[in-house]
């Protein structure tokens, strides 16, 4: 069955995935509107807002568009006044009208017939206004008459213009007499005009962010919107499948054949590319390219009894700010659960009124478990969703997936690189994608704090340093206390800590993106503050850091130079071991290994003063993950380049990383804290 779009599908209010668009895109609206109100001359800006309008209009129904228009307006207006309602509904005119012609096919002629009928309506609206407000008309009238009669004054002091004062004068005083008509005609004017200057610009904006492909959406199927229908994700039967994204020459997947049985508990392994994200979506309901999925029904994705799944990034799945009510977010009005007893199955007994800003990332994912256990699901998906969290939430959280299908009527596929993992289910998936790689992600032991630095010379001084978020409010954080210690060049340095510990604060103030509330971070002697790029820092999640479209322009972008350079980005690729043939590849088309060493090759090709990398194992295969530790031990010892790595993973970290030191509750730890483990 072909799945409805769904600014076609009609339903009946906003669904939650709609509210969560209007919600995003009504404060990027709002935000600009206020920008471009509050700023001096910052009134430009106001166009941008047009294209979270546009998007939305494109995307979704109407009533979508009417949501997010409310908030933002409300929002503007609040802070910005009528200035910024009016900028507010200006974006929602042009960027519906865009939005809606783009989704229908049509073109300019179209937009340009809509946006008469909208001036007409305008006028019109005008016209109606004044002849009520009798002496609102009178006042605007004598206000344009006075400010006419003072031009016609200054033409008259003009020797070559001074003809021109008297006809001025006449020709507006018919203008008054018959003012409907010119209303009218100036609604016309000014809405047409506006229109399609928007038009041309934002039409140009939506191609090219329609052009891209959206190749891991997840969208339910169209099937659960007829109330008959019946959700059963599972059984499930793959038989022959493939599946090729879209440009893309090879197929991500396939072919496969594999069931999945109710009560079961499967484990996907695999290297990166695969395709186990890309199972995943199928399993969630997305079409294959070849072959058949047989099921029992619908996927009923997000719906009572279908499909749940709980992705990666702790972060990005939490949408209530209270743990209680990010259980139930997005549920039926007529839904009920028992928000305590699923707290207490995924250990948050106790939690319910808990801010969900202070969460762990261990705290966060089990939450995402809550939830997705609070629509009863015949099918629970979780992908890699201990990669990001540190050894003591990734216990907690194979405490509760591993008990899951003894305790609910439900199949649990759990996507996973670690053997340990794996081993907790029933049977094992292992998808070989385009390689021969098999190797599971081993554990290890936390290493013991090692106080040795490099004999090279000092790079970065910390001292005294400490970091306090929100300082001098009552919501006053501490994140850092009294650290000191000295990165040497060459040196390789592994910081470990649960978390919360401060690992990321601490990253962030070594590579100047944070100044510390006291203390001071030196590089080569001067503060790191004032040398913003001089320590570069590759984030957690690559793709996040991933700005441009291809793979040569990012390169070029990160490092300074012109994508014109082909010499220097090939020469950026082969630094990290990549083909230089990939700098005309579009960034989504790459595997995450890719994707980290491409965030690498540009920050590399900056020859930065040290650089530092938050979790750069984190969902990486066994054969990835070595590969990546070998090209950063031979830049370490072949070129000098001091390495700082923030880690939960320890395997083979001993070559890059000789010395090693731990955070704990903001603080410097002389051994592991009994939280750490084993990993």
């Amino acid at each position: 069955m072909t799945a409805k779009s769904p600014a076609t599908t009609p339903r009946r209010g906003l669904t939650p995935g709609e509210l969560a668009q209007a919600a995003v895109m009504a404060a990027l609206c709002a935000a600009t509107a206020i920008i471009a109100v509050v700023v001096p001359f910052a009134a430009g800006l106001s166009v941008l807002g047009t294209v979270p309008m546009g998007l939305l209009a494109y995307r979704y129904r109407l009533r979508v568009l009417l949501a997010a228009t409310v908030a933002a307006g409300t929002i503007a207006f609040l802070i910005a006044g009528m200035g910024g309602l009016m900028t507010v509904l200006d974006c929602a005119y042009i960027g519906g009208l865009t939005g809606v012609v783009k989704r229908r096919g049509r073109g300019t002629a179209t937009a340009f017939g809509a946006a008469v009928v909208a001036g007409a309506a305008f006028g019109a609206a005008s016209i109606v206004a004044l002849s009520v407000l009798s002496r609102l008309r009178n006042l605007i009238f004598d206000s344009l008459s006075a400010a006419m009669e003072g031009i016609a004054k200054v033409l008259e002091q003009l020797p070559v213009l001074d003809g021109a004062a008297e006809p001025l004068r006449s020709t507006f005083a018919v203008m008054l007499d018959y003012w409907p008509v010119l209303m009218l005609l100036l609604g016309i004017f000014s809405i047409t005009s506006v229109s399609m200057v928007g038009w041309w610009a934002l039409s140009r904006i939506l191609a090219r962010l329609l052009g891209v492909p959206d190749v891991h959406k997840l969208d339910a199927e169209a099937e659960t919107d007829d109330a008959n229908t019946v959700i059963a994700p599972v059984p499930a039967r793959l038989t022959d499948v493939r599946f090729r994204y879209p440009g893309v020459e090879h197929d991500a997947l396939g072919p496969l054949s594999m069931e999945l049985k109710p009560g079961e508990h499967v484990a996907v392994t695999g290297s990166n590319g695969s395709g186990k994200t890309t199972l995943m979506l199928m399993l969630a309901g997305r079409r294959p390219t070849s072959g058949t999925i047989e099921r029992a029904g619908a996927v009923g994705l997000g719906h009572i009894g279908g499909t749940a799944v709980v992705m990666q990034h702790p972060e990005s799945q939490v949408l209530g700010t209270r743990v209680a009510d990010d259980v139930v977010w997005g549920l039926p009005a007529d839904a009920t659960a028992d928000v305590a007893k699923l707290l207490a199955e995924v250990g948050l007994d106790g939690l319910g009124e808990r801010d969900t800003g202070g969460l762990s990332g261990g705290e966060l994912q089990r939450l995402a478990v809550a939830g997705a256990l609070a629509r009863e699901p015949s099918l629970l998906i979780a992908d890699e969703v201990t990669s990001m969290v540190d050894q003591q939430g990734r216990d907690a959280l194979m405490n509760v997936l591993s008990g899951l299908t003894d305790h609910h009527q439900m199949s649990l596929v759990h996507i996973t690189h670690y053997n340990d993992e794996a081993d907790s289910a029933d049977r094992t998936v292992m998808l070989s994608g385009n390689t021969d790689n098999t190797d599971m992600v081993q554990t290890s032991a936390v290493p013991t704090p090692t106080a040795h630095a490099h004999g090279g010379a000092p790079v970065l001084e910390l001292t005294g340093v400490g970091h306090e978020y929100a300082n001098g409010t009552p919501w006053a954080k501490t994140a850092l206390r009294d650290i000191t210690f000295t990165v040497n060049e060459g040196d390789g340095v592994l910081v470990h800590g649960l978390n919360g510990s401060g690992k990321s604060t601490l990253a962030w103030i070594m590579a100047g993106l944070t100044v510390p509330t006291y203390g001071a971070c030196l590089l080569d002697g001067a503060p790191v503050s004032g040398q913003v790029g001089s320590v570069a820092i590759s984030f957690q999640a690559a793709r996040l850091q991933l700005m441009r479209s291809s793979v040569g322009q990012e390169i070029a972008s990160a490092a300074g130079f012109s994508a014109r350079e082909s010499d220097k980005v090939a020469a950026a690729l082969e630094m990290v071991g990549l083909d230089p043939g990939l700098a005309k590849r579009r960034i989504d088309q790459l595997s995450g290994g890719q994707m980290r060493r491409v965030v690498l090759a540009g920050l590399l090709a900056r020859s930065p003063r040290a650089l530092i990398l938050d979790e750069p194992l984190a969902g990486l295969d066994a054969s990835s993950q070595r590969g990546l530790l070998r090209l950063l031990e031979d830049l370490r010892r072949n070129n000098g380049l001091t390495v700082i790595v923030i880690s939960h993973d320890f395997t083979g970290l001993e070559g890059l990383c000789p010395r090693t030191l731990h955070l704990h509750h903001g603080e410097l730890a002389l051994t592991p804290t009994a939280a750490g483990g084993a990993r």
